[in-house]
């Protein structure tokens, strides 16, 4: 699905591609306790920057230094960048970032990538090019000069740790795929099908213990488990049926919470929810009767959304059964 949007994502405008990056990084890894865009004159070098610890500029912190233009990021602009965020740690704005990447969706012209392949040769080339590239361009007005703190700083720091992000690199990520559904309606595709464990998961309780009691009013009598109910002649398909719902909409949902945004998932559940309560709150003559009435009803459903064509019958039914774990649903009125 992903390895499609090459074309969407090189289109996209420089304040655009700083939104979508800093929504892919949020997503990205879970090492940062917070994600925040910097943007505008005041952003001091920084464009998506991810907190590693809730101390921020205090703390170790990466940079996503986003650059969209109609070709290779050059040489001069990436020197001038990283002298930029250099001086400003320089000057106690924050401390340097411990990671720092050019997200530069057409890729660096080939002298750049390099230097960044060669971190010795990068902080060579910033300081050996600071006056014609920086010294100027960092503060309007102003001549920055590469000596004291400043001159120790760009020795003291890991150029190791400054890399490249292309769309190639962009797409190649897993955690992209909700991202790029919100931005350009990218289809996950279909959600593997459920497998039924032999035995009971404990996720099952809830409803399983509810459809037990069903079988035993239907019956007549009780039964004392599971197993009881999957050896009567009548009811041990059935149960098979309810139980294989269940995973199907559980696999169709853990699925998509990681290839969509939640609220795609939440407004398929909705979309269901609401197609069945009616029937759910109707008369019946019995806790089985609601369920199959209910069972029946979600078949039928006709849900919309980016998830809508992937949602297969006994995943709209499955549903209904995670209904009644979360308590939305009893099946007993």
């Amino acid at each position: 699905m992903s390895m499609g949007f090459h074309r969407e994502i090189l289109a996209l405008e420089d304040e655009d591609l700083e939104r979508f990056v800093r929504d892919w990084i949020a997503r990205k890894t879970s090492d940062y306790v917070e994600v925040q865009r910097f943007s505008g004159a005041g952003d001091l070098g920084r464009d998506i920057v991810g907190f590693l610890t809730d101390r921020r500029h205090e703390g170790p912190w990466h940079n996503y230094q986003c650059k969209q233009y109609g070709r290779t990021l050059a040489t001069s602009s990436a020197l001038l960048e990283l002298g930029k965020i250099l001086y400003h740690s320089d000057s106690g704005e924050f401390t340097p970032p411990t990671a720092y990447f050019f997200v530069a969706p057409r890729g660096m012209g080939r002298d750049l990538e390099k230097l960044v392949f060669n971190p010795s040769e990068l902080r060579t080339a910033l300081i050996d090019r600071w006056n014609a590239v920086c010294a100027k361009k960092i503060v309007t007005g102003q001549t920055i000069a590469l000596e004291g703190s400043l001159l120790a700083l760009v020795n003291a720091f890991d150029f190791g740790q400054v890399k490249r992000l292309t769309v190639d690199d962009i797409l190649g990520d897993e955690t992209a795929a909700p991202v790029l559904a919100k931005w350009f309606g990218a289809d996950p595709g279909p959600a593997p099908r459920g497998i039924v464990p032999l035995d009971v998961d404990v996720r099952e309780q809830l409803y399983l213990g509810q459809l037990i009691d069903a079988y035993g009013e239907r019956a007549g009598s009780p039964f004392d488990d599971h197993v009881a109910v999957g050896d009567h002649p009548e009811f041990g398909e059935h149960l098979q049926d309810q139980r294989k719902r269940f995973f199907e909409a559980d696999a169709f949902n853990r699925f998509y919470r990681d290839n969509t945004l939640e609220e795609d998932l939440e407004a398929l559940h909705d979309d269901v929810y609401h197609g069945v309560s009616g029937h759910y709150r109707g008369n019946h003559g019995d806790t089985l009767g609601r369920i199959d009435a209910v069972m029946s009803q979600a078949a039928a459903v006709t849900p919309g959304g980016l998830l809508a064509r992937h949602a297969r019958v006994p995943v709209k039914q499955g549903f209904c059964h995670h209904f009644a774990n979360d308590g939305k649903f009893v099946w007993k009125r």
